[in-house]
């Protein structure tokens, strides 16, 4: 049987900071039988050093991870440039693999090729836990290729890794390997759990900012109503040619429209996309997941007011669906700009209480979250990929029959 443990640590020094986060996790005591740790940091910790301090405290265990713009944990959220977050695991129902070499051409084949070598580690996985890089992937290929081993029913959760807002550069860990376009999947196999999904954007579309795709490959954009497309999205919304890809991610979420069936259960009647990587002649640009000629996209707007509605309404939904269970462990793939706009910052501890207080209650739950550059989460019953969302995934035991 699974158990979860989670810690969070702000300190500087990267081995002080790993050792921090597994005493946390296990209250002072033993981390033997640790067989799984998760790792969530930001790009400023020596990640080779935290691997190793890692692999010195949990001999046995299999370590994951990957970076991001700041971590999430059951004492709140840390920003900083060194900031680190855990959940560590023991039992042996779980099994890790990743591959590397990720990029927008090549997701079916490598979520297949991961998918494949997992399945092949371990029987009766029953949730599939997902990390990736962040600037050159196409998540809803990446799905198809996992989906073609284990089927649409798995359900797939996590996030793309981040680094800290420049979009740059981002980090995945397996073990003593650190990628920059890698594929982490854990599978997790104890049957005696389940897991409920929650996710919700909190962006309204702009009146009258659509464009048409009219010419792309696979996730690459290559123009916008017949203009090459990244000066055409440039000027539409105000920004200079030479702007980077940094300064847009704030205002560029572009909504996909969904049908009925999908809005009723996103709670949003669009699915978000952003910009995130340009081809060398900056006439082009790719977004994370795949996008047809002829698709129309619309200019979106952070709401905050909608963020907060719509959070409301998503624990509704979690608490509902969770009957009254507690959950084993939470883990959270999160937008690093959702929450309370003040003093020119976003500031997320309000955000994050009114998540996990509801789930939670007053009961210490094992929560790791990341604030990544997209999310993978359900809709209903399918698997889908995201950007700009809060994403929960609340693990808990299964009723009794």
């Amino acid at each position: 049987m699974l158990e979860f443990h989670s810690g969070l640590s702000s300190a500087v020094n990267s081995e002080s900071a790993m050792r921090e986060c597994i005493e946390h996790a296990f209250d002072g005591g033993s981390s033997e039988g640790c067989s799984l740790l998760v790792i969530h940091s930001t790009v400023g910790h020596n990640l080779q050093q935290t691997l190793a301090t890692a692999r010195e405290i949990c001999p046995d265990a299999e370590i994951v991870g990957c970076t991001g713009s700041g971590v999430i944990g059951r004492e709140g959220v840390s920003e900083s440039m060194r900031s680190m977050a855990i959940m560590a695991t023991t039992g042996d129902e779980c099994r890790a693999v990743s591959v590397n070499g990720l990029d927008g051409q090549n997701s079916v084949e490598l979520g297949e090729a991961a998918a494949l070598e997992l399945k092949s580690k371990r029987d009766g996985i029953n949730m599939i836990y997902v990390l990736t890089a962040g600037l050159d992937v196409s998540g809803d290929h990446l799905i198809e290729g996992i989906e073609r081993v284990f089927g649409p029913d798995m359900p797939l959760f996590g996030a793309t890794a981040a680094d800290n807002g420049k979009a740059k550069g981002t980090f995945q860990f397996h073990n003593d390997q650190i990628m920059d376009s890698g594929v982490v999947l854990v599978g997790f196999a104890d049957p005696g759990l389940e897991i409920v999904m929650g996710i919700h954007h909190g962006s309204v579309p702009l009146d009258g900012m659509t464009f048409v795709v009219t010419k792309s490959a696979n996730n690459q954009i290559i123009e916008l109503d017949g203009e090459p497309a990244w000066p055409a999205l440039l000027n539409r919304v105000g920004l200079p040619p030479d702007a980077e890809i940094s300064e847009t991610l704030p205002i560029t979420g572009l909504g996909v429209t969904l049908n009925e069936e999908d809005t009723a259960l996103y709670d949003n009647p669009q699915i978000l996309r952003v910009p995130i990587k340009l081809d060398d002649d900056r006439q082009s640009f790719y977004l994370p997941a795949s996008c047809d000629e002829g698709t129309t996209l619309t200019l979106m707007q952070r709401d905050e007011q909608y963020i907060f509605d719509g959070l409301d309404r998503l624990m509704e939904r979690m608490t509902a669906e969770m009957n009254d269970r507690v959950p084993v462990a939470v883990f959270h793939a999160d937008c690093m700009a959702r929450g309370r706009l003040m003093f020119n910052r976003v500031l997320k501890d309000e955000i994050i209480a009114r998540m996990q207080h509801p789930l939670c209650g007053d009961s210490n739950v094992p929560w790791l979250g990341v604030y990544g550059f997209s999310e993978y989460c359900r809709i209903g019953k399918q698997n889908r990929f995201h950007s700009y969302t809060t994403s929960l995934f609340s693990i808990v035991r299964k009723h009794a029959t």
